[in-house]
């Protein structure tokens, strides 16, 4: 055998089938919350077994593709207002409790890509984005300043919408409009100080500490679909993520 050779890698037959569901999925044969045929069909048109279609389901339920009810079967999984709340927001106050976040946007417009937005969204140079910033209140006071940006070839007329179009939450509205859906997100967390402008929309002083949130969400084969930054005073509140 050549030196540094490598043995082919032969993937588990559940593992080949939730690749070729997935793919179906990313086509859009199944639109979000359809139901998906049963897992005898899915055998049937597979030759495979049933019991290794349901491991394969099994996987994709436990990546949040589809959702699975005793009984009626097994679903594309959607985006909802609580869902993304309680998938994606990890603010909870200091005695525990979570409160569902408000916006108030302050602009939302269409600009070309900087360096930094090619780079994490992988976009060619001098490409479109739509850069939304606004305001998330919490228990009527404000407690973060958000910067999102999207590309505009998946969002068109996104950055032409005016603020009071655009809905608190945004991925029910990517999923709906673009037909684009949030599998996975990123997050790295950091300790910033506040500038001038944050700091007035946040009632800070200047350099007060700010929790940093910066967050790649992804798609289908972990395509970079939003880069999301938030500026957040924590003085009241605390990030909260379960670990499994």
């Amino acid at each position: 055998m050549p030196r540094g050779s490598a043995r082919p890698v032969v993937r588990p037959l559940f593992a080949q089938i939730e690749d070729l569901l997935v793919d179906r999925l990313r086509s859009g044969e199944w639109k979000p919350g359809e139901p998906l045929p049963s897992e005898s069909e899915f055998a049937e048109a597979y030759r495979v077994s049933q019991g290794t279609v349901r491991k394969a389901i099994a996987r994709m339920a436990a990546d949040n593709l589809v959702v699975r009810f005793r009984g009626r079967g097994t679903f594309v999984a959607s985006h909802t207002n609580e869902r993304e709340h309680s998938h994606f927001f990890h603010l909870h106050r200091d005695d525990g409790t979570k409160d569902f976040p408000q916006s108030r946007i302050i602009s939302c417009r269409r600009r070309k890509a900087g360096l930094d937005m090619t780079r994490r969204l992988h976009l060619d140079a001098g490409a479109d984005v739509t850069v939304i910033e606004r305001l998330r209140v919490i228990g009527g006071a404000v407690r973060a300043i958000e910067t999102i940006m999207v590309p505009e070839e998946r969002f068109r007329g996104l950055g032409a919408m005016r603020g009071e179009d655009l809905p608190n939450e945004l991925y029910p509205l990517y999923e709906t409009r673009y037909g684009v859906r949030v599998i996975r997100a990123e997050e790295r967390l950091k300790a910033v100080a506040a500038d001038a402008r944050e700091a007035e929309a946040l009632g800070v002083t200047v350099g007060s500490p700010l929790l940093e949130i910066d967050r790649t969400a992804m798609t289908y084969a972990d395509v970079p679909v939003e880069w999301r930054r938030s500026r957040c005073n924590t003085e009241k509140h605390f990030y909260f993520s379960a670990l499994r």
